[in-house]
């Protein structure tokens, strides 16, 4: 398994400060022989359908495929800056820990089952993680034990490591590397004495939690997790980003006015935008900054999807806003579509091409297609790329 990529924090070291205190999430359980809680800056538990793969361990020590399920369960993601605390309430209580990896990439997690060969892990007293040996070691009551998600994050690209073919303990049919790059992802098993168990499935992002439903083969993946970690964006729910939802004006206007700080703005005078709407600061400040126009009769249409030639336009005067360079070079004619760009969105639509803001199908503009979520997640990472920081 790669390890998961770190170009954000090299993009963004000099504008972030790293945060080292957090609140803790308690996890409920419902027979409470231990306390397990996480300490990290984003976290999160949608209820998550996982498809996993069992393997058994054969006589030559190699894993071979058993049996296949759909498992749904409350997926604890965390950022990889948390720790997870461990606090019996009782003597006896031990630690397991497994690792389900994805060697192939196909979305299906393996679970090795070792039987007399275990292929899970116990932590000892001094919160580290070994297989077990003889009788496993035991939790004082009342104590406090840290595994931090570092050591997690190692040891599952060390067990996805001895699965692939050339591993110490490899799969049966299991590639030579692993071909994208995934989270890890643990389950953590508490343990009672008279066999009681509670169990929380943790995966591991690195600094935001990327969204179930955005895929590192996806061609917007950079530029949705790059918006998530700056907070242009927030997900849909349930750990979701919803990338190909359309856009309203309404959320544009919201996008833009969160980029800029949230800044007060008064009160605006659309007759469609109600006092109390969750738009309504961000609508009255884009109208005063001349951001985003309204639709004639003093109408803004909050809920009118925004079409790319909008977008282009409304980020033109963001950048004019901003102080940024409104150069614009692209060759229009090689458009075959450059008739349908109406009179008004022309020059910002030749801005954005020329700086990539939108994308171009078979040669065509689109001017007139919906935006949707990741479209615009694209044009925002262009847009700081290409005009935020190539001016530093």
């Amino acid at each position: 398994m790669r390890r998961y990529r770190r170009w954000m924090a090299a993009l963004l070291a000099a504008a972030t400060a790293a945060i080292s205190v957090f609140p803790c999430l308690a996890l409920p359980a419902a027979e409470s022989f231990a306390e397990f809680h996480i300490g990290a800056s984003s976290t999160d538990a949608p209820e998550h359908t996982l498809s996993i793969a069992r393997y058994t361990r054969g006589a030559d020590g190699s894993f071979q495929l058993s049996g296949s399920e759909e498992l749904v369960c409350k997926l604890n993601r965390v950022t990889g800056d948390a720790n997870f605390f461990i606090q019996p309430s009782e003597e006896g209580v031990w630690v397991t820990v497994d690792y389900l990896s994805d060697v192939n990439s196909d979305g299906v997690y393996e679970l090795l089952d070792g039987g007399s060969r275990p292929a899970w892990e116990v932590m000892n007293v001094q919160s580290e993680l070994a297989a077990p040996q003889g009788q496993v070691p035991t939790l004082a009551a009342g104590e406090m034990y840290i595994l931090s998600s570092e050591l997690l994050v190692q040891r599952s690209e060390q067990a996805a490591q001895e699965r692939l073919s050339g591993g110490a303990h490899a799969l049966e049919g299991a590639p030579e590397t692993s071909a994208e790059t995934v989270f890890p992802l643990c389950v953590i098993t508490l343990r009672a004495a008279d066999g009681r168990d509670q169990v929380f499935y943790l995966q591991i992002y690195e600094d935001v939690l990327v969204p179930l439903d955005i895929s590192p083969t996806d061609s917007y993946y950079d530029a949705v997790v790059f918006c998530l970690f700056r907070g242009y964006f927030t997900g849909t729910g349930g750990g979701r980003f919803s990338p190909d939802s359309s856009l309203t004006r309404a959320q544009m206007a919201q996008v833009l006015w969160t980029i800029c700080g949230s800044p007060d703005a008064g009160s605006t005078t659309f007759t469609d935008v109600p006092e109390g709407a969750w738009y309504y600061q961000a609508v009255s400040w884009c109208q005063q900054t001349e951001l985003i126009s309204g639709q004639g009769g003093n109408t803004f249409a909050p809920n009118s999807l925004l079409t790319r030639e909008q977008m282009a336009a409304i980020l033109y005067r963001y950048a004019r806003h901003t102080g940024s360079s409104l150069r614009a070079t692209a060759d229009m004619s090689r458009f075959s579509d450059l008739d349908s760009v109406s009179p008004w969105a022309y020059s910002s639509m030749q801005w954005a091409a020329t700086n990539w803001l939108i994308n171009i199908s078979d040669g065509a503009l689109l001017p007139k297609n919906t935006v949707t979520r990741a479209e615009l997640a694209e044009a925002l990472y262009a847009y700081d790329i290409n005009l935020v920081f190539q001016s530093f």
